[in-house]
């Protein structure tokens, strides 16, 4: 990824979108779910402007056309491993006495309706929005700022500095929240080593379908 094309001026335009979209989207006449997937789908759109509008601009954020295939195959092949590495996890746990689906359940929608919804919103949508976001802006900015300053260790404190505010985010009453603390480290690795971003938007993806499904059992 480009990630020199990434400056101050361009954070806070996005920074800007994502506050008037979130603003404008809650005074919409839709349930919870809706406004959720409208604001998601209107900073998909305005921050790829944003960075269509640069020169090869979506180089900086790991979706230049070269990268989207490769980054869609390698997206696959994480996912299949983080997969693997999970239900490894969680058959120790249930042997062990722990229920692992107790520590993954999500509260799901009651109704078929919105439980498509949910689907669509949540493991589709919002993975791409927040790979966007939090991996392609704030993870290729900070490392950009900090590799200036101290480049051996750019990396890793742009990772965890991301990380950070992307289960910020996510933090509900119930402290801090495992998967997307795991999953904000593996979004970041996959990212940096592959230079592509369809790769943590495949693996936050299917990540997402996996957990909402096993969340019904």
């Amino acid at each position: 990824m480009d990630t020199g094309k990434i400056n101050t001026v361009l954070i806070i335009i996005i920074f800007g979108i994502i506050f008037f979209v979130e603003a404008g989207v809650q005074q919409l006449p839709l349930d919870p779910l809706m406004k959720t997937g409208t604001a998601r789908c209107l900073e998909i759109v305005l921050i790829l402007m944003v960075f269509r509008w640069l020169d090869n601009g979506l180089a900086a954020i790991g979706l230049s056309s070269d990268r989207i295939m490769p980054g869609f195959k390698k997206g696959l092949i994480w996912s299949a491993g983080f997969g693997l590495l999970a239900a490894m996890l969680g058959a120790l746990l249930f042997f062990s006495g722990i229920n692992p689906f107790a520590l993954l359940h999500l509260k799901l929608p009651d109704s078929k309706l919105d439980m498509v919804l949910f689907y669509i919103i949540g493991g589709l949508i919002a993975p791409v929005a927040e790979e966007i976001f939090f991996r392609g802006v704030i993870y290729g900015y900070v490392k950009r700022v900090l590799k200036k300053n101290i480049n051996q260790w750019s990396i890793p404190a742009a990772l965890i500095i991301s990380t950070c505010l992307f289960v910020f985010a996510h933090q509900g009453s119930s402290g801090i929240p495992l998967p997307q603390l795991v999953g904000g480290i593996v979004f970041c690795l996959s990212y940096e080593v592959e230079k592509s971003l369809l790769t943590p938007i495949m693996i936050h993806s299917l990540g997402n379908l996996a957990l909402f499904t096993v969340s019904q059992f």
